[in-house]
């Protein structure tokens, strides 16, 4: 407790010193959301009995050497898929955030009828498209 209030006092005792920052601890602020959601589909396999082996050999009965290796490989391949999904999500909310915009700005009822009309004839067609065709055997012919 001390060393952290001795460090938030310094950090704080000039401009300078609070406007710089680790450029690490930003990257991994910036993915902690991720990062946090992706430890239960990536890690957590069979039950969290077990964890991910990469490098054959590094399991439970491998030496420390080979164990620590899988480790810091799981550890990047982890981070870069969090940075990865990060990326996504980013580009996700964009593109929502825009979709509704758009529609936002053409909300006019003339123009949502047109839409909706294409709408429906867009669909008639995909069931024409994919509509199976049987024989009399039930075949698909």
């Amino acid at each position: 407790n001390i060393c952290l209030a001795g460090w938030l006092m310094i950090r704080n005792s000039s401009r300078y010193l609070t406007q710089i920052h680790a450029y690490a601890l930003e990257f991994f602020g910036r993915i902690t959301l991720e990062t946090y959601v992706l430890q239960f589909h990536v890690f957590m396999c069979q039950n969290v009995q077990q964890i991910p082996v990469v490098i054959p050999g590094s399991d439970a009965e491998g030496s420390l050497g080979l164990k620590t290796a899988n480790m810091l490989l799981c550890g990047t391949l982890f981070v870069a898929l969090a940075w990865w999904a990060r990326k996504v999500t980013v580009s996700t909310q964009t593109t929502v955030t825009d979709l509704v915009k758009e529609i936002r700005k053409a909300g006019t009822h003339e123009h949502a009828n047109e839409e909706a009309e294409s709408f429906v004839k867009s669909e008639v067609e995909m069931k024409h498209l994919t509509k199976v065709e049987t024989n009399s055997g039930g075949e698909v012919v």
